[in-house]
């Protein structure tokens, strides 16, 4: 019950408290896009991987897609993973929003963010005061469009960081022939021909723990820098990688 709580809590520090960072220019599909001043090999790698096609929003998330980049993603990042510049003020990690609104209902949200539903340490109760419910209403929708039926990543989440961590030896198309694919000790996977169905959570463990042959370690322990969701995110973008095959 704290931890749902708490999230209530982050999410309103950053509805009241982020407004003067805007979200970073989206860069190919809607809700998609690159960090200020990013490289251009990431927006080049960005560019020619294959991308996802986005479900239409409701007019509501589309409001609170508004209220979600002006006020919330500086804080609690692009996918609500808790990852955004100004997470490190926090004392505790954040808490990931697509998990947390994943189980609720929008009315259980809007109630949880309620004034005095915050939970001690975290926010004074005076931060709701004056916030419009019908903004709220339409973040909180937003927030619910992170949670991916069916699997426990999303795939749009999962582009970004393939982008950035995996792209360079497995390739903008998942065959094992990125550019740095020679200098591995061995190969790297054709990620096209994983068994995403009967091995998945292998999948998830091979790319948290890395992986290691007698000849070195042939991937790395990539669960040192990925939160467990990103990780989810990678492998439900390894969904797309195996369709545009």
């Amino acid at each position: 019950m704290s931890r749902r709580l708490g999230a209530g809590a982050a999410l309103l520090v950053c509805l009241v408290g982020c407004r003067e960072n805007p979200p970073p220019r989206p860069a190919g599909e809607a809700g998609v896009a690159a960090r200020p001043g990013a490289p251009a090999a990431f927006s080049s790698a960005l560019d020619s991987i294959p991308s996802v096609a986005q479900r239409p929003l409701t007019s509501l998330q589309l409001e609170g897609q508004e209220a979600y980049n002006a006020f919330c993603w500086t804080c609690h990042g692009l996918y609500g993973h808790g990852d955004g510049p100004g997470a490190r003020g926090f004392p505790d990690p954040l808490p990931d929003l697509g998990s947390a609104a994943a189980t609720a209902t929008l009315e259980e949200l809007v109630g949880r963010l309620q004034p005095g539903r915050g939970g001690p340490g975290r926010t004074g109760g005076s931060v709701w005061h004056g916030l419009p419910q019908e903004q709220l209403r339409a973040a909180l929708a937003y927030v619910k469009g992170f949670a991916q039926p069916g699997t426990p990543g999303n795939p749009a989440a999962g582009r970004l960081v393939y982008a950035i961590y995996c792209v360079h030896c497995h390739g903008v198309r998942g065959a094992g022939d990125g550019r740095l694919a020679q200098a591995t000790a061995r190969r790297p996977s054709d990620l096209r021909v994983l068994d995403l169905e009967g091995r998945i959570s292998h999948v998830f463990g091979s790319v948290r723990a890395g992986g290691v042959s007698p000849h070195g370690r042939y991937m790395p322990n990539w669960g040192g820098a990925l939160s467990d969701a990103q990780i989810w995110d990678v492998v439900a973008y390894l969904r797309i990688l195996q369709a545009a095959r």
